[in-house]
């Protein structure tokens, strides 16, 4: 309530995620944007301190190994238990982020999608759940936006490159062991791009296919049964979108298969929605 009454909420905001304030401060800080997004998404002062704002919480997540994380971690009320302290720091300034792109959208430029992009990638690294589920909701948030083709194109860079070969060369799923993990970074990105298939051009989807499409037959290969159905669901979403132009030849037969029965779920699913909107009386 102080905060509302000072008359600048973003610039008491972004004072009290500073460096120089305290623990206390920057909780209470985080709390009062959330707050603020979610009741004055209007409010003319975004329009000017949205970069301000947004800069400073990835600065913090980026800072967070740097910090004194137990001392902050104490002063949140009810962290998750099974986060470590610089986990429930970072978990806290993710939620600053997903806040700004639930609420305010509108404010996010083009120039602003890469370095969201890349924190929140970088988040699920090695993470526990609660960190990646907020950073993968905060991404959902900004490719619910206005800059989808901007959002794939700094998307497909993850799809690519030795990390993600390194990534994918770790047992596949015939051969599964105990110690294997996800490739993190891949899989939050293929959940994230399928999102993004039915709101850019065709052209652009067509212009990724062939890449994207020898990714797949690696990735329904996989151990992981995370990256097996984010690939089932992305390749689903573009047969919506090009049809008959998704051309699998190079797949296996079981990949086909399962692929196609995927499609199959989604056109009946699809199909009886548009026969109950149908049968919807239309209203006086």
């Amino acid at each position: 309530e102080k905060i509302h009454k000072s008359g600048d909420v973003l610039g008491q905001v972004i004072s009290m995620l500073s460096d120089s304030s305290s623990p206390q401060e920057q909780v209470l800080g985080i709390k009062a944007l959330a707050l603020f997004a979610k009741e004055s998404p209007n409010d003319p002062s975004w329009e000017r301190k949205f970069a301000l704002v947004l800069n400073c919480l990835i600065d913090q997540i980026r800072g967070v190994p740097s910090r004194d994380a137990d001392v902050f971690a104490r002063v949140l009320q009810s962290p998750p238990k099974q986060l470590n302290s610089c986990q429930q720091v970072q978990h806290l300034f993710l939620q600053g982020v997903r806040s700004l792109l639930q609420f305010v959208p509108g404010h996010v430029q083009s120039e602003d999608v890469r370095s969201i992009v890349r924190c929140m990638l970088e988040c699920t690294e090695n993470a526990p759940f609660e960190v990646v589920h907020t950073a993968e909701q905060a991404l959902q948030n900004l490719v619910s936006g206005n800059h989808p083709e901007v959002c794939f194109e700094e998307l497909l860079p993850y799809t690519t490159g030795a990390e993600v070969e390194e990534a994918l060369q770790r047992p596949r799923c015939n051969t599964l062991s105990s110690n294997t993990s996800n490739p993190a970074k891949l899989l939050s990105t293929l959940r994230t791009m399928r999102y993004l298939i039915d709101k850019i051009s065709t052209d652009s989807l067509r212009k990724a296919l062939p890449p994207l499409l020898q990714l797949f037959q690696t990735t329904l290969s996989h151990f992981s049964v995370d990256l097996r159905k984010a690939t089932i669901f992305i390749l689903v979403e573009i047969h919506f979108v090009l049809g008959d132009e998704l051309i699998l030849d190079e797949f296996t037969d079981s990949q086909r298969q399962l692929v196609g029965i995927y499609i199959n779920r989604h056109d009946k699913t699809t199909s009886t929605q548009d026969q109950r909107s149908a049968l919807q009386p239309i209203a006086a």
